[in-house]
């Protein structure tokens, strides 16, 4: 027992060491970034005044500097051979630096409170057979203030935070303690990493942010000996391009005075801020995939889109011509696959289900496994999956790649992991198969996600037939607008105490579905599915053990509770307010049914602060009975970019409001709640009326198109306030 103690306190105080050895290296890491960064002469990073025009502004950003150093190391290591003996060998090795610094000026309370915190990643190491990663994070902060004294932040007191399901989000978080409207605040963040037999992550270089720009420089030194990919997005200018004394290629950029800022409403930076994608292959590295067109040496611009989607379809031919046979995560999660299979090949071979209903059939099977994550698949193992799955049943679906909203469109491709795989039937060319991805909300079987819908997309064909036509591109639909509809539906009446008793159906379509998705729990998905599965003479259950099936219901009343606790936010987001009294709430349908495929949930609940009294009248609050609206400040009403509304999309909330005992509606008031504003980028209608006693109200808010122009944007505004305004609209109830 003696023995066991020293042991374990021996082995603890390895470890105590090894973290203060470790943390020693770290610090002095730090140290020497930091000075060196500091120490560097810029001439930008000295700049005082500001140009009057900026005076209002929340922030100024004077200068940024970015930097990437890429150099290319061969170096020796021992691997295993033949007869299990050691092996010595070549290793393809790369160390990379990524330094960003800003100097930045506050204006006022809103810029101090967000550059008061910042968060940088934590060190991280990542190892295999012949690979490695081995990357270490810092950055440094210094104030300068009016007087020009310079204030030093100790760096080394951040927090470490976990966040995220599982604790799998790491990341540190540093206070700067200090900082004051009028001062200047001087920061950077290094990336300093190591590889071996695998590829630096991509850099791109945003030339825009929220506030104006005085000074940007770039300046990346690359090795010649590694293989460089780079593309300007949304008419950003191109690098200058030279060659150093040892052969690097030395890529710089210098832009003054960029006064334009990321709107705050309806942006979208990745398909308009203007910016650089720069990616960097170690062509000799033998462990991960090196596209092909990476294989060749030197530095590429803009090269073709056609070249890196062949990248693409070079990695995937064969799996798509001829399957990527059973998946073994797939089959096995659920009981008697194969016999499902043959069943359903069965049914389609007997008509008596069509290919369509077939497809939609293993598409719901399929996302049902995914959303359980249990094998912690993606959407590109989906594709697959699905193609297998289809080539198993005989049903035609052809192939399409596209690219989602948050990368560079297909036609501008750099990376060629910046795209997504989607199925169309071959016999109805409206019908589209999407895979999960991101966080994937629930979709059915057709719906298009809005995040591809309206991207271009090309079909693949066989090598043969690509080898000398160039990509032919298309657009994937861009769905109607009664299609991406929200319908609301609220009967209220009023209480004994002057409150508003509330009844609300919602039912969410298309790309609307997306903002309703977090408040269905695993229950009903669990219900949803497993009810909608039963058909065609199939019932699949879930391969899981009793003991797990038992531990998965035991969750249901935790996520219950969680379930109308949303459901409560979600109401005070509605209305601007909390409910005086919740009654409950149900998700009634997740939308997978791609004959009816919509999401609907219901609450009930009661509102206070709606009504008052006016001598012997009634006057509520019946604005409040839409949901909250957008209002746009004063700096978001000029603007020079499109309006970014990603999807068509419409609104419409239908209010009934039971006229009590003793009163009647005053007609004029009534009739002050209509309006009719429609302008070329969307609509907003109120039409209003009486039926038995009761209050009828259609209100209509529609976005007409996915990306507005800026020209029309102070007409959309027109809409947008409507909108805004109606939320204080009154309704007159008269005494009798």
């Amino acid at each position: 027992m003696k023995q066991t103690i020293l042991a374990f306190i021996a082995v603890l105080l390895c470890t105590l060491i090894t973290h203060a050895d470790d943390s020693a290296k770290y610090r002095a890491f730090a140290d020497t970034v930091r000075s060196e960064v500091f120490a560097t002469d810029l001439p930008s990073f000295a700049v005082k005044d500001i140009p009057s025009k900026y005076a209002g502004e929340s922030a100024v950003i004077k200068s940024v500097y970015e930097s990437v150093e890429a150099r290319k190391k061969t170096g020796m290591g021992v691997g295993v051979g033949i007869m299990g003996l050691p092996m010595v060998s070549r290793r393809a090795r790369v160390e990379f630096g990524h330094l960003l610094r800003m100097l930045i000026h506050i204006n006022d309370m809103a810029a101090l409170e967000k550059y008061s915190e910042f968060d940088f990643d934590t060190d991280h190491r990542e190892r295999s057979y012949k690979s490695y990663e081995k990357s270490r994070h810092t950055m440094g902060v210094r104030l300068i203030k009016p007087d020009g004294h310079i204030v030093d932040i100790d760096t080394s007191e951040f927090i470490d935070v976990v966040e995220g399901k599982d604790g799998n989000k790491k990341s540190r978080k540093l206070a700067v303690p200090g900082l004051e409207i009028g001062d200047d605040i001087d920061l950077f963040f290094f990336t300093e990493t190591k590889l071996q037999n695998t590829h630096p992550d991509p850099v791109v270089f945003k030339l825009r942010e929220s506030a104006p720009i005085l000074n940007y420089q770039i300046k990346c030194v690359i090795d010649d000996n590694l293989t460089t990919q780079y593309r300007t997005l949304n008419d950003a200018p191109d690098f200058n391009v030279d060659r150093d004394e040892d052969n690097n290629y030395v890529l710089t950029l210098e832009l003054n005075d960029i006064d334009s800022h990321e709107p705050r409403l309806w942006y979208n930076s990745k398909q308009q801020t203007p910016q650089i994608a720069l990616h960097i292959y170690n062509r000799r590295n033998t462990e991960t995939t090196t596209p092909k067109s990476a294989k060749k040496d030197g530095l590429q611009r803009n090269p073709d889109a056609d070249v890196i989607i062949s990248d693409r379809w070079d990695k995937d031919d064969n799996w798509i011509e001829k399957g990527a046979g059973y998946h073994p995560a797939i089959f096995g999660a659920y009981r008697d696959e194969r016999k499902i299979v043959k069943t359903l090949a069965k049914q389609i071979k007997k008509g008596t289900i069509t290919q369509r209903q077939a497809a939609d059939y293993i598409y719901n099977y399929l996302v049902y496994a995914f959303l359980g994550n249990r094998y912690n698949l993606k959407c590109y193992d989906f594709a697959q999956i699905y193609q297998s799955f289809a080539m198993a049943l005989n049903i035609n679906v052809d192939m399409a790649l596209s690219s989602t909203d948050r990368y560079e469109p297909l036609d501008q491709l750099i990376d060629f992991s910046n795209n997504i795989y989607v199925f169309r039937l071959a016999d109805d060319s409206t019908r589209y198969y999407i895979p999960p991805f991101g966080n994937p909300f629930i979709i059915a079987p057709g719906d298009i996600n809005p995040a591809i819908q309206g991207r271009k997309a090309t079909m693949w064909k066989k090598k043969k037939l690509r080898k000398h036509n160039r990509e032919e591109f298309f657009e994937m639909p861009n769905c109607p607008l009664d299609v991406n509809r929200n319908l609301t539906e609220v009967e209220a009446s009023i209480g004994e105490s002057m409150s508003l008793d509330i009844h609300r159906n919602e039912t969410y379509g298309g790309a609307t579905k997306q903002s309703a998705a977090h408040l269905i729990s695993w229950e009903d998905i669990d219900r949803g599915y497993t009810s909608w599965l039963n058909r065609h003479g199939v019932c699949p259950q879930i391969k899981i053990s009793k003991k797990e099936a038992a531990d998965r219901e035991a969750k249901y009343p935790d996520q219950r509770k969680e379930q109308l606790d949303m459901f409560k936010d979600e109401i005070r987001e509605y209305h601007g307010d909390a409910a005086a009294k919740f009654t409950d709430g149900h998700v009634t349908d997740i939308g997978i049914d791609p004959d009816n495929p919509l999401l609907c949930y219901t609450l009930e609940y009661t509102l206070d602060n709606c009504i008052k009294k006016a001598g012997r009248n009634l006057i509520v609050s019946i604005g409040r009975l839409l949901n909250s609206q957008i209002e746009p400040l004063t700096s978001d009403r000029e603007r020079t970019d499109d309006v970014y509304f990603r999807t068509r999309r419409e609104y419409i909330t239908k209010i009934t409001l039971s006229v009590p005992d003793g009163y009647r509606v005053d007609r004029k008031s009534l009739a002050l709640l209509n309006r009719n504003v429609s302008v070329t980028g969307g609509d907003f209608t109120v039409e209003s009326g009486i039926e038995d006693d009761k209050v009828t109200i259609t209100i209509t808010k529609r976005y007409k198109e996915p990306r507005l122009a800026a020209e029309h944007w102070t007409d959309m505004l027109k809409v947008i306030d409507a909108a805004a305004a109606w939320n204080s609209a009154t309704l007159v109830l008269e005494k009798k």
